[in-house]
């Protein structure tokens, strides 16, 4: 197991060069790393990526600083195979136009399948999360949707959204799960709402799926939860309709707090939800999220694999004071 630990090691340190270099030949040194292979090519193009992004933005990469924890690693039925999981951490330093230092950081997880050949070990499979999905998760389930909307009644009173703990939680938590929920194969809305609720919004609607705000805490592994929670379609249908949430033309027009949707495809439906979390010199936002998970990440998300140029944003800028129904 040591020599392929230090397979492992030396795959790591080639990937990290391979961010700055954008050359497969980093691999060089990693025996059985021919530019052909799908998970070096695959290296390359997200390296090339990362940097397109950037410059769009008038940010330039400085530094690449990883750290990799190596969760499992195990025999497989023949000898000289081993399955290897590992979650690298990767944080970008790069300057922006105004000349001031930022990083960017994200976790990916990584599972892989080497292959002892004398004494080389050859890297014969390897998937990641970048590739838009998570391991170890629960598949969401969803069915029929009902907007889910408030009485407007004297029995209507007015919670405090409290930005710092909605900003404070989505840093604390950004790159692992608060064991009081699932994660979701898709977590996007579910960390979002989560960061929400931290923040003092209420749950309502429970336990209809269909209507409401909610997620049943009191046992994550029973998979019951609203719509609205995971889906982010309707958590955009909740916060502007029920919520008193506005659109705002401009990104730099949100606060810390706010919420961030993003239509791929540019059809008028939402697949992805950020909330806001800092800004740069430039005063547009970063954001955290999951699925991919991203911590003060540029919203732009030109560098994600779901990025299309018929991508639209929506900016939702929440109200300090949300009325809820009192449910006392």
């Amino acid at each position: 197991m040591d020599s392929c630990i230090e397979a492992l090691r030396q795959y790591f340190d080639a990937r990290s060069r391979v961010w700055l270099t954008r050359d497969a030949g980093s691999f060089a040194a990693l025996k059985g790393a021919a530019a052909n292979e799908p998970w070096v090519k695959r290296s390359v193009h997200l390296a090339e990526r990362k940097h397109r992004a950037y410059q769009a933005q008038g940010k330039q990469l400085l530094r690449v600083h990883t750290q990799i924890e190596v969760r499992e690693l195990v025999q497989g039925k023949e000898p000289n195979l081993v399955h290897a999981r590992a979650i690298e951490r990767l944080c970008w330093t790069y300057e922006d136009k105004q000349n001031v230092v930022e990083v960017e950081c994200r976790t990916i997880e990584h599972r892989q399948l080497w292959q002892q050949l004398g004494h080389t070990w050859r890297l014969v499979q390897a998937e990641e999360t970048t590739d838009g999905r998570s391991f170890d998760s629960v598949k969401e389930t969803r069915g029929n949707y009902v907007l889910p909307r408030l009485p407007q009644d004297r029995n209507r009173r007015q919670d405090v959204y409290d930005r710092v703990r909605a900003t404070r939680y989505a840093d604390v938590w950004w790159d692992s799960t608060n064991p009081q929920y699932p994660r979701l194969e898709d977590d996007c809305t579910n960390f979002i709402s989560q960061c929400l609720h931290a923040g003092g919004i209420p749950m309502w609607g429970q336990p209809d799926v269909s209507k409401g705000w909610w997620m049943d805490t009191n046992d994550p592994r029973t998979g019951r939860w609203s719509y609205s929670w995971t889906t982010s379609n309707a958590l955009f249908g909740v916060v502007t309709s029920v919520l008193g949430g506005q659109v705002v033309a401009k990104a730099s027009e949100l606060k810390m707090g706010d919420l961030i949707f993003y239509d791929w495809s540019g059809s008028g439906t939402y697949h992805h939800t950020t909330i806001v979390t800092e800004f740069d010199a430039a005063g547009e936002p970063l954001v955290n999220a999951h699925t991919d998970d991203s911590f003060h990440r540029p919203y732009l998300y030109y560098d994600s694999r779901a990025y299309t140029p018929n991508t639209r944003y929506a900016f939702v800028h929440l109200p300090d004071q949300i009325a809820i129904l009192d449910k006392g």
